[in-house]
Formats: C-alpha cells, structure tokens, sequence
C-alpha cells in the first residue's frame, strides 16, 4: 500500500511539471512576431467621398457603414434604367393585348413625319449646293479681282521709286513725289480689302460643304426613321406575332439586367466592413474622390491571428500540419495560448536574417505558419511569440 502511494505521488507531479496542454517546458521553443491577417476595402465604383465614419483603431462588425460616395450619378442612372424597363413592359403589355386602332393611326403618323424629314432634307441639301455654288463664284471673283490689285501695287511701288529718284534729283517737286507715294497706299488698302474678301469667301465655300454633308446624313437618318416606321407600321396592321412578343420580352428581360445593374452600383457608393474586426489604416478623406478598385481602408479580422516562424531542418520531424501547439507571450508569463499549423513548407529556405543570430543564418530552415485558435483577446499583433512543440508521438513524421 505504502509502495501504490509513493507512485501515485510522483505521477502527480510529473503530470503537474509537463502541464495539462502537454506541452513540454523543456522542449526548444521557435520564436516569430504576431501578425494579422490584413484585408483592404477598396472602392467598388468611383466618385467623390460624401462621408467618412471609420477611424483608426476602430472595431467594426461586418456590414457596419465605414464611408459613403456621391450618389447623384448613380441614382440617375438607376432612374433611367427603371424608365427604360417601364417602357420595355408597357411595349410587351401592349403586344400581348393586340394593337388598337389609335395605335395605328399613330404608326401613320410616324410614317407621314418621316415622310417630311426626308423632304425638308432633301432640300436643305439643295439649298447648300446652290450656297457652294455661289461661294465658289464668289472666292473666284474675290482672287481675280486680288490679282488685278496685286499687279496695280506693284506697278504703283516701281513708280514710288522711280519718283522717288527724280525727286532726289530735283527733276519733280515734292508735290508729285507724295502724290505717288498716295497712290501706293490706296493700292495696298485695296489688296488688304480683297485678301479679307478672299478669306470670307473660302470660309463660306468651306460651310456650304458642311452643310452640304449635314444634310445628306440628316436624309439618310430620315430614310432610316421612315423605313423603321414604316415596318412599325406593317406589324401594327397585321397584328403582333409570336417572334414579336418573343423580341419585347428578351428586351423587357435586358431592361430589368440593367436596372438591377444600375441599383447594384448605387448600393456599392456605402463602403462597408466585410467581417468583424479593426480597423488598422484609413486611406480617403471626405472630399477626396476615389478612384474605382482605390483602397480605402485596410483592416484585420478580429479572430484571425497568425504567427509565423522558421524550424531547423533537423527538427522538422517534429511539425505537421493540423499539430496543435503551444505559444507563449511575454505580456502575459506563465499563461500558455494555443494554436494550430496550418502551413509547413514544401521548400527549405537560408534562415532569415531578422530570426536568428549571425551563426545561424546560413542554417536552412522551414517555414511554418500557424493560426492561434485561443487568446485573441489577450494577444494583439507585433507581439514577439515563442511556439512550445510537444513531442512527437512515435513513428510521427513529417
């Protein structure tokens, strides 16, 4: 009895020194730097920053409002689209009814409008050929005329200097000398003054082919409307068939994909958090315009901690993934967190050199992530960490 006793008390105390998690104190430990898991909250659509609720530090839940854009864009968009999809709807209502007899009066009336958008084309076309016509008449008219004036110049400047001559030599008085010098000045006004009619006149053959081309493509656009009203027009009179109601509906259908399309946009001008968490940096500022895919915020999950370290290739028979293991912080001696591998390295790697000292660089090592499942409460990120192993179970290996 006395023997039972003695043993009952050392495996009690062995029990005790190894600890309940089974983490062995006296197992080498790894060392690594608390992280978090960081997601950016981008800007989904563009505009101007209307509003701004989130600051630094804070904890959000997911869904909760961190910023708002300039939503009068996207509201008008969403009433067009709803327009267009009204009127997509009444179009197949009115197909599936039968045409009535006000809406065929109403086809004609388009016809008969088409008609006389063709005509009033055709003769602003005929109007802007004559006006090319009269244009060129008159830039030719203007050159001849500025050619004349250019050879009268010229003639006037050789007798300027010839007078001039004589008038140094005493042969004329100083009267016919300014005379000439007159008749110089009135010929340059009058090749100024055609030269300004020589431009007006190419400017106006250059408008009257402007407009010569409007209307040819104002009566293509009214022979377009007139053939379109016209088969309006022929459907009205023999009733809407299947292929009709068919179209009207695959219409109504693109109308409702745009409404929704437009309602989507305008939801996305509220920048939310997508889980709970903090958050950890703010990039906009209200009145600033952001950018479509800018990031806005950058947060972290509230319970996703992870911790990253570098096992010896000799030791790496004593991590796998799934292992459960121990970490241990220095804000909180004595106190043993848990937390599971759920990455090991497939590739061996030189030892990084901010993780060991400078005799153990050249050292290869594996790297090893692990996600803390326990004291995320306690444990805030940049914490240096130490990982405890518990020992391999046999015939455990990598």
């Amino acid at each position: 009895m006395k023997r039972i006793c003695v043993f009952g008390l050392i495996a009690g105390m062995v029990f005790t020194l190894t600890g309940c998690a089974g983490f062995s104190q006296q197992e080498p430990s790894l060392s690594g730097t608390i992280e978090a898991e960081e997601w950016p909250i981008v800007a989904e659509v563009g505009g101007m920053v209307t509003e701004v609720h989130g600051e630094e530090g804070m904890t959000v839940k997911a869904g909760q409002e961190l910023a708002a854009l300039d939503t009068r864009s996207y509201q008008i968009n969403v009433a067009e689209a709803k327009a267009a999809w009204e009127q997509a709807t009444a179009r197949l209502e009115e197909a599936k009814a039968g045409s009535r007899d006000s809406s065929i009066e109403k086809g004609i009336a388009a016809v008969q409008q088409a008609d006389a958008n063709i005509r009033m084309a055709q003769a602003r076309k005929l109007q802007a050929e004559a006006g090319i016509s009269k244009a060129r008449e008159q830039r030719e008219q203007a050159q001849s005329q500025l050619q004349g004036a250019q050879r009268t110049l010229a003639y006037q400047q050789n007798r300027l200097a010839e007078t001039r001559a004589l008038f140094l030599q005493g042969a004329i008085s100083q009267k016919d000398y300014e005379t000439q010098q007159e008749l110089v000045s009135q010929a340059m006004t009058q090749v100024n003054q055609l030269e300004a009619q020589v431009a007006a006149a190419e400017a106006q053959y250059v408008t009257s082919q402007g407009e010569v081309a409007a209307a040819v493509a104002q009566a293509g656009t009214a022979q377009a409307q007139q053939a379109g009203a016209a088969a309006d027009l022929d459907l009205l009179k023999e009733g809407s068939t299947g292929y009709t109601i068919r179209a009207l509906l695959a219409a109504q259908q693109q109308a409702q994909a745009k409404l929704d399309q437009a309602m989507l946009q305008l939801e996305k001008t509220k920048i939310t958090a997508p889980a709970d968490g903090i958050l950890l940096r703010r990039s906009i500022e209200q009145g600033e315009v952001a950018k479509t895919g800018a990031n806005l915020f950058t947060m972290m999950k509230a319970d996703r901690l992870k911790l990253k370290v570098y096992i010896p290739e000799a030791q790496l028979n004593r991590v796998q993934t799934g292992q459960v293991v121990g970490i241990q912080v220095d804000a909180y001696p004595g106190e043993t967190f848990t937390g599971k591998v759920t990455f090991l390295s497939e590739k061996a790697e030189f030892t990084p050199k901010n993780v060991q000292t400078p005799d153990e660089r050249t050292k290869l090592v594996f790297a090893v992530t692990i996600e803390i499942t326990d004291g995320q409460g306690k444990i805030k990120p940049g914490m240096p960490a130490d990982v405890i192993l518990s020992s391999p179970a046999e015939g455990e290996g990598r």
